[in-house]
């Protein structure tokens, strides 16, 4: 009974634990850095710094489902998780590192705060101006922190964010992803005539230390952006159109500026909307860059080329037939028809259309096809061989034997008459040998009239005359053998 209690004892310990070990390790995670009202429009721009603490890293759940965290102003709102396209890096939270949850991650990746490697996850915040309580909940429901805020603390419409120095807070020039300021940020003073007034009203002092000032210098704000689209599949040989997009800070399209696009192919195109085709299979980095005056920005996005899904018949009569199983047109300009060394190359604008067949007569071709021909890439890179498909099932036709293939004869040993009387199970045995030897000369026979035009009589004759000799042939041997013939030996 003692061992028991012992038992539940340890096991309520290790519930215990188990319950708050994923608390201990979220209240690591601290609030570190408010941006709530940054200088002029607030739309997109808005974000939260969060840092770890703690020695061990902190991963984050995202999602509205169990264990999930949340970011709570007015309301709690959750996280979601950059790998699906929106935001950059990872969930965890390094050991001594950061992480920006932002209203538009695109706007403070791209915007006034580009570069770095910390990671920005998108969650729907919405900081008032005047004053709120931002709080942190972790996975387990419990707030892991928490910060309020006024407008008279700094930040306000200034370039300045709230940040947190040991237990209390500070306005300074923005920090993300790096330390806190250690001092509040004093803008410089511009106007000689305010400085005069200031020095002449406040005494000297020529052992005052002078105020520190942050020298975090934020980078230029970009002020034009590409959109290539997204990644996409594509089907060789298909024409693609590609759309791409520029545009400023407020999302307004720009006009007038130069649209220049490189397909990872060796292409390349002008302007905001081309067609292209890839002639091979493969994945490729498309990239878009737009050109205004001196500032240029890219985007890139992966295009893969699947094979098209073709039919490749030979019909009897010399000719080739391409069906387009891919479910579009396609554009076959430059793919080759080769056969024994001859070769026949699509001219420019050869489209399939979709369900169609192409077909290429012998006298266009200007040679005979075969079950050698094959369908090639422009590269020369085989596709298809003769009767063969990659969209759809194709009936082969099955190659029947030659004649010359049934009757090639089976090599055969010449038997030595024996001196003495062959035993009767022996006879027997050399009678059944003789009578297959006698089958298989009637079936070359047979076969070799066939293989030959019934309107020849000199083959007929021919093949008769074999089959005289071949059963003389037997009949002598067994007379032989059974001593109906003498053999006089003379001296």
């Amino acid at each position: 009974m003692i061992f028991m209690k012992i038992g539940v004892g340890r096991a309520c310990l290790l519930f215990v634990l188990f319950l708050t070990v994923p608390h201990v390790a979220s209240a690591q995670v601290v609030i570190n850095e408010v941006m709530y009202n940054p200088k002029g429009n607030d739309t997109g721009r808005e974000w939260i710094e969060l840092y770890n603490t703690g020695s061990s890293d902190v991963t984050m759940v995202v999602g509205s489902g169990k264990g999930s965290w949340r970011i709570g102003d007015s309301s709690n709102h959750t996280l979601i998780d950059p790998a699906g396209g929106i935001g950059r890096g990872s969930l965890i939270i390094p050991a001594g590192g950061y992480t920006i949850l932002a209203n538009d991650p695109t706007e403070l990746i791209s915007g006034e705060y580009a570069g770095g490697s910390y990671s920005v996850i998108k969650s729907s915040i919405s900081l008032n101006n005047t004053g709120l309580t931002v709080s942190l909940v972790d996975g387990n429901g419990v707030v892991a922190d928490s910060f309020s805020y006024t407008k008279d603390m700094g930040g306000n419409d200034d370039g300045t964010s709230l940040q947190k120095s040991g237990s209390s807070w500070l306005a300074a020039l923005p920090t993300p992803g790096v330390s806190n300021a250690a001092d509040s940020y004093v803008p410089p003073v511009t106007d000689a005539s305010t400085t005069q007034a200031t020095n002449d009203t406040i005494p000297a002092q020529s052992n005052a230390a002078p105020a520190p000032v942050s020298s975090y210098v934020p980078p230029p704000v970009p002020q034009l952006f590409a959109d290539a689209g997204g990644d996409r599949t594509v089907i060789v040989g298909a024409d693609t159109q590609f759309n791409g997009r520029a545009y400023n800070r407020q999302k307004e399209n720009v006009e007038h500026v130069r649209f220049l696009w490189n397909f990872g192919d060796g292409s390349t195109a002008d302007g905001p909307t081309v067609v292209h085709h890839y002639e091979y299979p493969g994945r490729y980095a498309a990239m878009l860059t737009i050109a205004e005056n001196l500032d240029a920005v890219s985007d890139r996005i992966i295009v893969t080329a699947e094979p098209a899904k073709l039919a490749f018949d030979v019909p009897s009569d010399g000719s080739v037939a391409i069906k387009n199983y891919a479910g579009r047109d396609l554009d076959l300009s430059g793919w080759i028809v080769r056969s024994s060394g001859q070769m026949f190359t699509l001219p420019e604008h050869s489209v399939i259309l979709n369900g169609e067949t192409m077909r290429i007569p012998q006298k266009t071709l200007k040679f005979w096809s075969g079950a050698q021909t094959e369908l090639d890439y422009p590269n020369g890179v085989i596709v298809l061989h003769a009767n063969e498909s990659s969209g759809a099932s194709v009936s082969t036709p099955v190659p029947v034997p030659s004649p010359a293939a049934s009757v090639a004869p089976a090599p055969r040993t010449r038997v030595a008459p024996a001196a003495d009387p062959i035993p009767e199970a022996d006879v027997s045995t050399e009678t059944a040998a003789d009578t297959t030897s006698t089958g298989s000369s009637e079936a070359q026979t047979a076969a070799a009239a066939a293989a030959v035009s019934s309107n020849s009589m000199y083959w007929w004759l021919g093949a008769l005359a074999l089959s005289a000799l071949a059963g003389g042939a037997v009949l002598a041997v067994r007379r032989i053998r059974a001593g109906e013939w003498d053999i006089v030996e003379e001296t």
